[in-house]
């Protein structure tokens, strides 16, 4: 070691030249928070997501919802408004799709078949045309909540991004999309941008915020607590300096190898200031102690160079030991397969091993060359402050073990009850403060509208046409009533089978409810709108009515309606040269009921009939003229279901359905790309469910009622799998437990064999691991009682309390080896310890925690609740191991701690005139 240090110049310049070889790879860094990076490249999950892309495209989409506080959505101003803001947004680069209120894609019936045209093509100008928005909206529920709520006050526009764009392009999106609505801003209407693509664009931005501020805070803390601990320049400086180049090394190695800067890597800078110092601490610590315990020497160069060297090697033992548990720590969170928490394990055990070399080599280094100017400040005496509060702690301790394995056993099992209570849910939305413009647009979203996040079930057949089968199309709407049944939280289910039931529909209008478009002018709907209900309608119950397909049937109470497919008729369905007119025919408007009345008898036979057909009896009133609607078969109402009843339809099996289902595709113009993945003979579907709330509890009980319902009710021959972006959620929020456990054992164990080894004891090992123990469970205690999640941040607090909290223990064990080898009064070596080691510690702690509190300030939750949850335990973990550990060494007093052979005697003290 002396061999070294005699180059002391040379290893400062070494030392310098490497920081700033690292500090110009800096500016290569970036930074990413895709949900991906969360999951390695072969999680099946990451594997299913990017299988989902390849077949119907991105999955990432950006909404924004629109709030009217006065009047409604469907005004013709906003109507403007929305229309001319879709066409801008489509613009945009990097857009693939823009989906509106006056652009989505509407399915009609007409005397030829079937019209796909825009919900509203040109900007509404009369109160009729906008009537008939709001019908067109109300006759299919697949807008609900989506284009429209309750109250016809929200509504929402889809952004659809182009697959595999960078982050980059991303950010630029987000903010050319916030640009643009900036245009739009009035003071009766409030817009919010929410989405994946959006969370992840402001987790960047708010981690740049974060680095900017919390970097520079953090080191402001830092010379604070050196300050107030050394009261000394070089106290302050020296380690100072060994953290902000141990941070300069860590990060550059991470710019140079292109590891992408996360949420989670936010912490490295902070972390390595605040525990790298510890190193620096220690050394700069014992080393003012031997100036002190030499100060009537002739204090020359050679003098000054033997005190440098004999701290170092007093203290130096315990630092390396201190420094390669707490890379131990960090680096078994290196077994995560969260990708963010890996990265951050490996570079922060990067960091940490840069800092225990700095301060080992770079620190004495210094020292040594500038030993003129060191001065020692006499402030630091016996009768200081803290050195009265670690005598007082040593006198209470000492007259009152019992009373504290007593409290500490109450401790542990108050800790225990508090885990208990430890809800284990990642949610990336609520990383964000509450009051962000985010969260409250992702709230508004999933109070008003169906809510922002969606997960997928795929459906995969044996052969090419497998998704017409009506069996599995029958089940895959039965899948979307029973989740929306069963889970508040599920907004909307939207799949291949809405079109279906809407093209089944449509095709069954009744024909005299079908009329030309000119005689549709003469008597408009506002006209019509004025019609009572107590009047007789077009159609009387029990008598004839025409279907559009030509042949009469007979619609009474409680009897099907029949048409004769096949044959022919005045639709051009069912003959195949006519298929391609199908779109092309004159456009044909639904006919209203006229003034006729009819009796009292009638309209309680037709509402006892809708009832009794109903599933249960507190039905709300959409849900009863919906059922009364079937009843009369109005507007094709009966036949808004998967063709699946041969006995309904012209057909004599259910195969004869198969087809008729294939039909309705050729018929229709518009675009199922998002749902199957072929126009005409689909054999993989989606189904799209999005949820009122993006935690993870409800996810999983989904997904397991939709593979539990697949299971028992799918037809055999198809595949169900779940996947997307709510599935990765998921995932991660999975793999955070398994992760933990096994980073909190694979550290504890490795601080106990390190432990065990260093001291040739597995009684040392178990001593060690004590106080870190305790604290862990006080962590996690305090965890349930607050109400803290378990999630991406918190996750890492167990890892980097043992990495940290374990040097305490390790330097009050092997200064109190140090003084048990000289004389067996425990209570002499406890009070020398506590004074010695006991000071460092308190130094290192107060340090620490100062340096993690800075994490209150900032912009992510998961990173307040790590800065306050590590700071508790650093006092809870230097606390354990100067009073409990104390406690069980002096009644239990084991050989490991007395054995002389564990330091070299002839080195027990500094002798300056050898």
């Amino acid at each position: 070691m002396g061999k070294i240090f005699n180059h002391s110049k040379l290893i400062i310049i070494i030392i310098f030249i490497i920081t700033a070889f690292f500090a110009f790879q800096l500016p290569k860094i970036k930074i990413n928070n895709e949900v991906d990076i969360f999951l390695p490249e072969n999680h099946p999950s990451r594997i299913a997501k990017d299988k989902m892309e390849d077949i119907y495209g991105s999955s990432e989409a950006m909404v924004i919802a629109i709030n009217v506080k006065k009047g409604t959505i469907l005004d013709k101003n906003n109507i403007t408004m929305i229309q001319n803001l879709t066409e801008e947004l489509e613009d945009i680069e990097n857009v693939d799709e823009v989906t509106s209120l006056t652009n989505a894609d509407y399915i009609d019936g007409t005397a030829e078949g079937m019209e796909v045209s825009p919900l509203a093509e040109d900007p509404q100008q009369t109160d009729s045309e906008l009537l008939d928005i709001k019908r067109k909206l109300i006759s299919w529920n697949l807008y609900k909540g989506n284009l429209y709520n309750e109250d016809f006050k929200a509504s929402q526009i889809m952004i659809k991004l182009e697959p595999d764009i960078e982050i980059t392009a991303k950010e630029k999106i987000y903010f050319d999309v916030k640009d643009i609505l900036k245009g739009y801003e009035r003071e009766n209407i409030d817009f919010y941008l929410a989405g994946s693509p959006a969370v992840t664009v402001l987790m960047g931005n708010n981690m740049e915020g974060d680095l900017a501020r919390l970097i520079p805070f953090v080191i402001l803390v830092v010379l604070i607590s050196l300050y107030l601990s050394f009261k000394n320049v070089s106290g302050v400086v020296l380690p100072t300096m060994t953290v902000v180049i141990s941070t300069i090394w860590a990060l550059g190695i991470m710019a140079m190898l292109g590891i992408n800067l996360t949420m989670v890597s936010t912490v490295i800078p902070v972390l390595l200031v605040a525990v790298g110092s510890a190193y620096g601490i220690h050394i700069i610590s014992h080393y003012y102690d031997e100036i002190k315990a030499n100060m009537n020497e002739d204090f020359n160069e050679e003098v000054h160079h033997k005190i440098v060297l004999y701290t170092v090697k007093k203290v130096g033992k315990a630092v390396v030991l201190a420094g390669v548990t707490t890379i131990v720590g960090f680096g078994s969170l290196a077994t995560s397969s969260i990708m963010p928490i890996k990265n951050f394990g490996i570079f922060t055990a990067v960091g940490v091993a840069t800092a225990l070399v700095v301060a080992i080599l770079l620190i004495p280094a210094i020292l040594i060359v500038r030993h003129k100017k060191v001065k020692y400040n006499n402030s630091r005496d016996e009768e200081g402050t803290l050195t009265k509060i670690l005598i007082a702690l040593y006198h209470y301790f000492s007259e009152k073990r019992v009373r504290i394995l007593v409290l500490t056993f109450v401790t542990i099992i108050i800790s225990v009850m508090g885990t208990s209570k430890i809800v284990i849910d990642n949610i990336l939305v609520e990383m964000f403060k509450e009051k962000t413009e985010i969260r409250q647009a992702d709230k508004f979203a999933n109070n008003n509208l169906n809510g922002t996040n969606v997960l997928n079930v795929l459906i995969k057949g044996k052969e090419e046409g497998s998704l017409t089968n009506p069996e599995i199309l029958k089940e895959m709407d039965e899948l979307g009533v029973y989740l929306k049944h069963n889970f508040n939280e599920v907004g909307k289910v939207t799949s291949f089978a809405d079109f279906i039931k809407r093209m089944n529909k449509v095709m069954n209008y009744p024909q005299e409810e079908l009329v030309s478009k000119d005689q549709a002018e003469v008597s408009n709907l506002a006209k019509e709108s004025t019609s009572s209900f107590g009047e007789e309608t077009t159609s009387d119950f029990g008598k004839e009515t025409t279907s559009n397909f030509g042949e009469e049937t007979t619609s009474s109470f409680g009897q099907e309606t029949t048409s004769d497919f096949g044959e022919e008729t005045t639709s051009s369905f069912g003959q195949e040269d006519n298929f391609s007119q199908a779109t092309k025919v004159q456009q044909l408007e639904i006919k209203e009921p006229s003034k006729q009345k009819i009796s009292e008898r009638d309209l309680v036979v037709l509402l006892n009939q809708a009832i009794i057909k109903a599933k249960r009896l507190n039905l709300t009133a959409e849900e009863l003229v919906e059922l009364v609607n079937k009843e009369l078969n109005y507007k094709g109402e009966a036949y808004n279901e998967i063709p699946y009843d041969p006995s309904k339809y012209p057909v004599e099996k259910r195969e004869g359905l198969k087809n008729l289902i294939s039909q309705y595709l050729l018929l229709y113009s518009g675009s199922l790309d998002d749902l199957i993945n072929d126009q005409l003979e689909p054999s993989k579907a989606r189904m799209m469910i999005q949820m009122k709330t993006a935690s993870n509890i409800t996810t999983k009980k989904v997904k397991r009622a939709i593979i539990d319902y697949a299971n028992r009710n799918f037809p055999e021959g198809y595949e169900v799998s779940i996947a997307g972006t709510a599935d990765m959620s998921l995932a991660v929020n999975n793999l955070i437990v398994s992760s933990q456990i096994k980073s909190i054992l694979l550290s504890l164990i490795v601080v106990f064999i390190i432990v065990a080894i260093s001291y040739r004891s597995l009684i040392a090992g178990i001593f060690g691991i004590v106080p870190l123990s305790i604290s862990l469970l006080i962590n996690f205690g305090l965890m349930g009682f607050l109400g803290i999640k378990l999630d991406i941040g918190t996750a890492m607090v167990a890892s980097i309390a043992i990495g940290i909290g374990v040097d305490y223990t390790i330097h009050f064990l092997s200064t109190y080896n140090h003084e048990r080898i000289k004389t067996d009064n425990l209570e002499v070596v406890t009070k020398k310890t506590l004074l010695s080691s006991g000071k460092a510690i308190i130094f290192n702690a107060v340090s620490v925690a100062a340096g993690f509190a800075v994490l209150l300030f900032s912009n992510f939750n998961p990173l307040v609740n790590l800065g306050l949850l590590v700071s508790i335990t650093m006092v809870t973990s230097s606390v354990a191991s100067m009073t409990v550990l104390p406690v069980l060494l002096n009644i239990f007093k084991p050989k490991f701690i007395s054995n002389k052979a564990m330091i070299d005697e002839g080195n027990d003290s500094l002798v300056i005139n050898q």
